[in-house]
């Protein structure tokens, strides 16, 4: 009996022993190791995946033409169009202390909402100076060549100026200076004689402008009579102005109108005609001045440098379409009776990718 009761007490243990063993193999582990420790199986290398039979569909080209569809154009934002205006008195002097409130703006007939206007006082200036040493100034050349160095000696030790002299050739005598000395030195050698290249000259001068360092640029013409010898003609010329920011002065040279002889030679009445024509499409005008007369060249100069440092700017967002390469009739008004007004009479739209 002993015997048998042993037995029996040992298979129950064993048995209670082998249903603990598998419980424990069948419970979680009380301290799973932290994700950050525990270490990848090894991967298997993906099988190479097979092309799809359809690849994803693409946008389709525009057709051609499309340039001209609105769906297929960029959005870009509008440029924005600088007006320099200078405003003068009845009596040609400068008028100062206008306000926005005065100007009205149009471009192609349509008023314009002028989004930014300043008045500054004392800009520097970038002048370029363009004398006329044909066979027709050999009595007047001193005077034109004074009132060149009246003009330099006039300017402020920030603005900069050019000298180029003009007959059957144009010369350019000095590049852009600061220094007065340089600029007196390269008028010695100017002689008179040959026939007038005046459109050539401007060209040059606006060729030479692109070295200017200030925003606002000025050609000063010095001249007595029309045109005679440029290889470009006067459509070219005012073409080439009106793709340009560079403002066009003048100081005509003429005979005494008093002289009976002088007004039988109509040709040399340039100031209705050439001069007014160049000086009124960059937004400048012209000064006349008579030889044999008496001027004070000094107040002359004083009086031309106070306009060109002085300007109106308005600037717009056009409010109307604009095609590349069109050219955009622009109009300034005042509303100060007896108001004088001079600006850049239009622009031409970039074409893409351009800069004007």
């Amino acid at each position: 009996m002993k015997a048998r009761t042993r037995i029996w007490i040992g298979s129950i243990v064993l048995i209670g022993l082998l249903s603990a063993g598998m419980i424990a193999a069948q419970a979680p582990p009380q301290n799973p190791v932290p994700p950050a420790t525990q270490t990848p199986p090894a991967q298997t290398p993906p099988a190479a995946q097979t092309p799809p039979q359809n690849p994803p569909r693409q946008n389709p080209p525009p057709p051609p033409g499309a340039e001209d569809d609105p769906r297929y154009k960029l959005a870009v934002s509008v440029e924005l169009v600088n007006v320099v205006a200078t405003v003068l008195d009845e009596g040609g002097k400068y008028m100062d202390g206008l306000r926005l409130d005065d100007f009205s703006v149009f471009e192609d007939g349509s008023e314009q909402k002028v989004s930014f206007f300043s008045h500054d006082l004392r800009v520097p200036i970038s002048v370029g100076v363009l004398v006329d040493a044909s066979g027709s100034m050999k009595h007047k050349l001193q005077q034109a060549l004074q009132t060149v160095r009246e003009i330099g000696l006039a300017l402020s030790p920030q603005d900069e100026m050019f000298v180029i002299s003009f007959n059957s050739d144009v010369t350019l005598r000095q590049k852009f200076t600061t220094n007065n000395q340089d600029m007196q030195k390269s008028l010695k050698e100017i002689k008179a004689g040959g026939e007038t290249a005046a459109y050539d000259a401007i060209q040059l001068g606006v060729q030479e402008m692109k070295s200017a360092k200030h925003n606002k640029k000025i050609l000063i013409l010095v001249t007595d009579g029309f045109d005679t010898k440029s290889k470009i003609n006067a459509a070219d010329v005012e073409n080439l102005l009106k793709r340009t920011e560079v403002l066009v002065y003048a100081i005509g040279i003429d005979d005494d109108e008093n002289d009976p002889y002088v007004l039988r030679r109509e040709k040399y009445h340039i100031y209705h005609y050439m001069l007014g024509k160049l000086t009124g499409i960059s937004g400048g005008r012209t000064y006349r001045m008579f030889t044999g007369r008496t001027y004070a060249l000094q107040g002359v100069a004083q009086s031309l440098l106070d306009e060109l440092h002085q300007q109106y700017t308005l600037s717009y967002y056009p409010n109307t379409p604009r095609e590349g390469g069109a050219w955009r009739q622009v109009e300034v008004k005042v509303s100060k009776p007896g108001s004088q007004i001079r600006y850049k009479t239009g622009y031409f739209v970039n074409q893409p990718g351009n800069n004007q």
